[in-house]
């Protein structure tokens, strides 16, 4: 028995002098991988959710109350990297450079605009 899953790409934008993307719709996922290029200004990878695409969004945080982020990400060539499992219980989320120290909560302003492309999995 073959069991198929669907692929999906997204591709979204942190703007020159800005911290967060727009925002990408969660629901079909179950898993997946951020690509990062080389152009990234050294900051850690943080998620914000909504309950809707135009909602107020807050902080994505782990059972510790600290935010969700992928960290140690590299500047000096493009990387794919996993996403968190706490990610994909949210219905919407924007992507956010935030500070390298992980408890921090301050945005870290990308320096030119950054495209990052999310490949998810069902």
């Amino acid at each position: 028995m073959l069991i198929e899953r669907s692929h999906s790409k997204v591709t979204v934008t942190i703007a020159d002098g800005a911290a967060t993307s727009e925002a990408i719709y969660m629901v079909p996922w179950a898993g997946g991988y951020v690509l990062i290029a080389n152009s990234w200004t050294a900051a850690n990878l943080g998620f914000q959710v909504a309950e809707g695409a135009a909602g107020t969004y807050s902080i994505l945080r782990d059972e510790a109350g600290s935010p969700v982020q992928i960290s140690g990400i590299k500047t000096d060539g493009g990387r794919a990297y996993a996403l968190p499992p706490e990610l994909f219980g949210a219905l919407y989320f924007k992507a956010w450079s935030k500070s390298t120290t992980a408890a921090t909560e301050t945005d870290t302003n990308q320096s030119g605009d950054i495209n990052l492309t999310f490949v998810f999995k069902s």
